[in-house]
Parts: C-alpha cells; structure tokens; sequence
C-alpha cells in the first residue's frame, strides 16, 4: 500500500497524484530509518545529530497524518458538515497546537485528552521540537572564577539528546496515530490494520 502514486495529465489536470496515505508512510519510513540509525551511530555526536532530526520529524508526520486524516474524514458523508471549516482551517493555516486540540472533538466527538497518556507525551514532543526549531540565544554569562565568559547560548535542549528521544519519538508519533483512529471508532482489531495502512508499521504477532 506504500507506492499508491502516480503521475497525472487531462485537460489543466497535471501533477503527481497518490492515496492520502502514501505521504504519511513515506515520513513514517523516514522516522524509523532516523530513529535506527541514531540508535546505532557510531558515535555520540552522529547519534545526537539524528536524534534532532528524529524529533523534528516526528511531530511533522503527526501534523501531515492529521491534515489527511482528517480530510478523509470530511469527505464522508456523516462528516460532511464539518468540510467547510476544516478547509478554513487548512488555508488558514491554522497551528499544530489548534488542530491537535479542534479537530478530534469537532469531528469525531470526542476530544484527545492532551493531559495524559499519548496526547501528553505528544504535546511534550512538540515542546522538545520547538526547543530545537525555534531555538534563540538566552546569552548567558558563565562565571569561572578569574575569568567571565559572556554572551553564551544555552544548547542544553540539543546537547541533551540521546537516542532514547529518537527512539521515543517514534513510539510517541505511532502512539498519537493510534489514538485518534481509537476515537475514530476504530475497534482494536482495526487499529493495527489502520496503522499498516497509513504508517506502515507490522502488526506484532
């Protein structure tokens, strides 16, 4: 179900059409390749390098899943009310923060609970991307004694990273997945079902 893609042209109809799920597994194969090799790095450096990437792709492949999701969503007839404003939304570009929170409980009527289990641990995943991304200076003054230091960056998000957070991130990324197709209404004989579809991730035996 990975290569559902194709290229296109009718009429002023042209470009590279696929299932809505073929960019979501594309990404989601690209978080477990980063996440693997910041495991196996040679070194602590590589690691930490790929471990950056790893959190910053792991909220990206949420925000995509949800942005698809949801739009097949809307598109189904019991849903269709709410195609309007989703597309609003979408031009709108509204922020991660606003969907993870609207849609759930707009479109499904039910809200993803952002205090505990996976929607906790995903909002914490977002905080540490934004650390990384939206990274600014705090020039820091360092006091060693017969020497001042002045007008250092505080790296401590960056240079914390190990490839437990890759590994982590991953598990959270499938984990939020998870529980919107839950709320979905997706049974949990669906849901492994569901996430080979969009994710691409095997169904334990």
């Amino acid at each position: 179900m990975r290569r559902k893609t194709g290229t296109l042209e009718h009429g002023t109809v042209r470009g590279h059409f696929s299932s809505p799920n073929h960019l979501v597994w594309e990404y989601f194969f690209t978080l477990r390749r980063l996440a693997n090799e910041a495991e196996k790095s040679e070194s602590e450096e590589l690691s930490r390098q790929r471990t950056a990437l790893t959190v910053i792709m792991a909220v990206t492949v949420v925000e995509v899943f949800l942005n698809l999701f949801f739009r097949v969503r809307v598109s189904e007839p019991h849903s269709m009310q709410h195609q309007t404003q989703f597309l609003a939304d979408l031009n709108g570009r509204m922020s991660l923060d606003k969907k993870i929170r609207r849609w759930p409980s707009r479109i499904l009527d039910k809200e993803l609970q952002l205090d505990s289990g996976p929607g906790k641990q995903f909002m914490e995943l977002k905080e540490l991307r934004n650390s990384l991304v939206h990274f600014t200076s705090t020039h820091e003054s360092v006091d060693l004694g017969d020497v001042q230091i002045h007008g250092l960056a505080d790296s401590s998000a960056y240079d914390t990273l190990s490839a437990r957070h890759a590994t982590n991130a991953l598990l959270v990324a499938e984990s939020v997945v998870e529980a919107i197709f839950r709320l979905a209404g997706l049974t949990e004989e669906q849901v492994p079902h569901a996430m080979h579809a969009w994710t691409g991730k095997v169904a334990s035996t």
